[in-house]
């Protein structure tokens, strides 16, 4: 009898653990509830089916994932394995950082699950209990030390890092440009120093979870069989140096007044004193030539001026510099077709702009920020950087640009997978914008990637922000201060004479101290 129960019971113990095992798919009707969500959130871009071709999937790079193709970047499981759950609701929580995949914050747990349980019915291994696989435990992070990242430097050369990343870590190795996903689409290599931009996340723990797991569909392979727990930690804090926690972005440039020439040989160290400045770069959608996708996120700028002159640098991350071809910001640019992007044998050069109004205005009156309108002008310092030297365009619009006005003196240089381009141009043109000291100037930039076909009005750009020209010397405080003292010492001694005459003193009388003021015949004080 005792033997029996027994049985029984682990019998009963035993089902209950393989129940426990088995996937959960949820309910119908959390399966239904999910579907509601799903067509009003996630359909236009992952398809009614799921299968990625929703009606706007061809505006985005990365495009939108097949949910169909059991194939995902961020996990907790081992390579190739699916999701869990928690995975799944992590990505729809808090989105892919600079992709079209939006966090969706405002769902509740419970609708969160039932959007699981629905795109989970996209794929029938889901409902294997061997499809997912273990879940990998990430640690908590150690202590970050210089130590640890030299030693992960010495393995991010030995396992070939940079052939994808570079030895910056800027996206352009040797293999950056011909890397392609398992969708035959051209993928770029993540920019390690830009660590918000990262899709599953910025922690070191992130880092690490990305490469004991790999990013499936990716070039992105798992180490979790090629590098010891330990050294994965210290190529982690490695790749963690290369970047700062945020971008910090920037709403003005702040131009150091010098006074030296301004001689653009000198390059990145006529600005070494100067501040930067950081803004984000976002693609030109709104006009036609539009640009969903620039290769271009974030540019660098730094000013500096002297008496007649100003200087600005930009710098920007490129994965390849293209140097042959030409580019303008009037060339036509055919309606956008996701299949037909870049004509074939068409080569196009990398170009910059830089754009202030045509004049100066009053208040906070703006050209529009997208080359200007017919009310007020932008001027247009534009770079081919395929050329030698820069050409001031105007425009009143993006349909309605005018070149040839006068060449712009250009300094540009390719290495290591960023631009660094300065412009030089006159503080005070005779007809036109003035930079004078202590003001605040309009300011705005575009940048053309060549290699991806940007040109004309298909390019990433940046709203106005502004340049301020902080005033070369600034006015010592000492002096007005000084000016009041000697004022109130002048009107105390007028007042003292005046009441002396009225009263008639005289020096010591009564036996009283002598403590008038005396004037020399000279106006001088004795």
């Amino acid at each position: 009898m005792t033997r029996g129960f027994v049985l029984i019971c682990l019998l009963i113990l035993t089902a209950g653990v393989c129940r426990a095992q088995d996937p959960d798919m949820g309910t119908e009707a959390q399966r239904e509830a999910g579907k509601v969500i799903y067509e009003q959130k996630c359909a236009q871009c992952h398809g009614d089916n799921g299968d990625g071709n929703g009606v706007a999937a061809a505006f985005f790079r990365p495009a939108p994932r097949d949910l169909t193709a059991a194939t995902y970047k961020i996990r907790t499981t081992e390579s190739g394995a699916l999701p869990t759950d928690d995975d799944l609701k992590a990505v729809i929580r808090n989105g892919m950082p600079y992709t079209g995949m939006p966090a969706w914050p405002g769902l509740s747990q419970d609708e969160l699950s039932t959007v699981v349980y629905y795109i989970k019915t996209f794929v029938e291994d889901f409902a294997d209990p061997e499809a997912t696989g273990p879940v990998i435990k990430i640690p908590r992070a150690p202590k970050f030390s210089e130590a640890s990242a030299q030693r992960g430097q010495e393995l991010y050369e030995e396992n070939k890092c940079a052939d994808c990343h570079g030895t910056l870590g800027r996206g352009y190795g040797k293999s950056s440009a011909t890397l392609k996903d398992d969708w035959d689409q051209p993928i770029s290599p993540a920019d390690l120093t830009k660590r918000w931009t990262f899709r599953g996340g910025s922690t070191r723990e992130d880092i690490y979870r990305t490469f004991t797991t790999g990013l499936n569909g990716t070039p992105m392979p798992s180490y979790a069989d090629l590098i010891e727990t330990e050294d994965r930690w210290h190529l982690v804090d490695y790749v963690y140096s290369f970047s700062r926690d945020e971008p910090e972005y920037s709403t003005v440039v702040v131009a150091s007044g010098i006074e030296t020439e301004i001689d653009l040989d000198q390059g990145e160290t006529l600005f070494e004193d100067a501040p930067p400045a950081f803004f984000p770069v976002v693609g030109q959608v709104i006009e036609p030539g539009r640009n969903f996708y620039p290769s271009a996120n974030a540019v660098e700028v730094r000013a500096v001026y002297n008496a007649t002159e100003i200087a600005i640098m930009l710098v920007w991350h490129d994965m390849t510099g293209e140097t042959s071809g030409t580019n303008g910001p009037s060339m036509p640019v055919p309606r956008f077709d996701p299949d037909a992007e870049q004509e074939a044998g068409a080569v196009y050069s990398d170009a910059v702009a830089i754009q202030t109004p045509s004049k100066n205005l009053p208040g906070s009156v703006k050209p529009y920020f997208l080359f200007g309108d017919t009310k007020n002008a932008a001027d247009i310092w534009f770079a081919d950087l395929a050329k030698d030297q820069g050409e001031l365009f105007v425009g009143r619009g993006s349909q309605n640009i005018e070149g040839g006005q006068e060449t712009i003196p250009v300094k540009s240089t390719y290495k290591d997978g960023a631009w660094n381009v300065i412009f030089k141009r006159s503080r005070f043109p005779a007809d036109g914008l003035s930079f004078d000291e202590g003001s605040f100037v309009p300011v705005a930039f575009a940048i053309w990637d060549g290699f991806a076909g940007e040109r004309g009005n298909k390019r990433g750009v940046t709203s106005w922000y502004h340049l301020y020209l902080q005033p070369l010397r600034e006015d010592s405080k000492a002096i007005p201060v000084a000016g009041y003292g000697i004022l109130a010492l002048l009107v105390e001694l007028v007042v003292i004479q005046v009441v002396r005459k009225r009263n008639g003193a005289s020096p010591r009388r009564h036996g009283e101290t002598e403590v008038a003021v005396r004037v020399n015949d000279k106006g001088g004080l004795s």
